[in-house]
């Protein structure tokens, strides 16, 4: 079912939870380099600030989402996050919030599964190596203590608040150790007297959080042992349409700093991939360009159609022809799979003049062909090939049926404020 599972996806404009490495085609360089910068996370403990720009429907999030398998078979936590109205990036308390909320490894397990298995390896140890309890709970505290040396040198707060929920699990207090992970991912409101358990008064706001998302990759990293804290940010163009100018402002500063820090050595053991359409990246009024402190750190120097993946922006393209020629026979493979027919036999002698074709029609976008428009149209096209065969006597029928379909776009099939791509 894993075959018809992601051809379905595709077909409805969705990015597939399975399976994009093998579809990702024409991004070998970018895909390289994500590797070159993932390794040097984790065996260097470096940090970086990465940006993809591209159209709606260029496979944006599709890219996205190829980072994040990349991530998590290399062993990383990642966190994938969309700004929205309700996840503003002015915000960075809500920006940590959302990070920590959406944290995940490989498995699936979130920050609060992370760090109670990480507790409960130490818990065992201890016991193993104790001869009575107190020994066991002396033996615990020094543990935990040593382990989050250096988390305690990017914050003392979050040090200690994992110390104190440790405390309190090994004490039997489950509400009050629930309560310490709820302010770790940074629940707000938490009573007074349950924060006294674990020896804090304040919440995490604009003046900490920073410090906190910086803590939180050294704890995975140094104190968990994964590879390194990795965070996806989609659809950022949405702070480029905010109406108020020092809002912003605001967004974009924050994404400067999330730079700065990652170029200057404050943050380790990160990643962070800043996804937005074009308009994010040109427009002056409202866009990157509009504030200068964080365009003048990531504009190219000149342009040039020659590679360089080493620019903090990647510019994802549509399809060309051979893209489309390599994607559509994987597309064949996996729907002769999916239902159980030759979709080769039918429709493999015509791919490359539909390729052709539609590289023809792509007038608008200098030949390049949006990844969204052609594998809708064409997963659509084997599928009603398939159920109809005998409607279908030579290639010809099936190339009038396409080629009366590709100019068929909706107006709103890339509605900037649904963007899957």
């Amino acid at each position: 079912m894993e075959n018809e599972d992601i051809l379905m996806a595709l077909k409805n404009g969705n990015v597939p939870s399975k399976g994009v490495r093998d579809l990702c085609v024409g991004r070998d360089n970018e895909i390289a380099e994500f590797e070159r910068l993932l390794d040097k996370v984790d065996d260097e403990d470096k940090a970086y600030t990465k940006f993809l720009k591209g159209e709606f429907g260029d496979g944006k999030s599709f890219f996205l989402k190829v980072i994040e398998d990349m991530s998590f078979k290399k062993g990383f936590a990642v966190s994938w996050i969309t700004v929205s109205n309700n996840v503003p990036f002015n915000k960075i308390e809500i920006i940590y919030r959302n990070v920590a909320k959406n944290l995940r490894v490989k498995t699936g397990t979130s920050l609060e599964h992370i760090i109670d298995r990480w507790y409960t390896q130490h818990y065992n140890m201890a016991s193993q190596d104790a001869d009575n309890d107190f020994e066991k709970h002396a033996m615990l505290r020094e543990r935990i203590h040593d382990e989050l040396e250096e988390t305690r040198q990017y914050s003392t707060t979050f040090a200690t608040v994992i110390e104190n929920y440790a405390k309190l699990r090994s004490e039997g207090d489950k509400e009050g150790a629930s309560y310490a992970i709820s302010w770790l991912r940074g629940d707000a409101n938490i009573p007074f007297s349950v924060k006294k358990k674990f020896n804090i008064k304040s919440e995490i706001d604009k003046t900490n959080a920073l410090g906190f998302l910086e803590a939180l990759s050294v704890f995975i990293k140094s104190a968990v042992g994964y590879s390194g804290l990795v965070v996806l940010v989609d659809e950022v163009e949405i702070i480029r349409k905010l109406i108020r100018q020092d809002i912003r402002e605001a967004a974009y500063d924050y994404i400067r700093l999330i730079f700065d820090n990652c170029s200057n050595g404050q943050f380790q053991s990160a990643l962070f991939v800043f996804a937005g359409t074009r308009e994010l990246f040109e427009d002056p009024k409202r866009g990157i360009p509009s504030y200068t402190a964080l365009e003048e750190r990531i504009k190219k120097e000149y342009e040039t159609d020659l590679v360089d993946v080493r620019t903090p922006v990647f510019v994802l393209k549509g399809f060309d022809k051979n893209d489309i020629i390599e994607l559509s026979e994987k597309l064949l493979d996996m729907h002769s799979d999916a239902y159980n027919w030759d979709a080769n036999a039918k429709i493999g002698p015509i791919v490359e003049i539909i390729a052709e074709n539609h590289v023809s029609n792509a007038g608008l976008t200098a030949g390049k062909v949006k990844a969204r428009v052609f594998i809708r149209k064409f997963i659509t096209l084997l599928d009603t090939v398939e159920q109809n065969q005998n409607h279908f006597n030579t290639p010809e029928d099936i190339l009038e049926e396409f080629n009366g379909n590709i100019n068929q776009v909706e107006d709103d099939e890339f509605d900037e404020f649904d963007d899957d791509w």
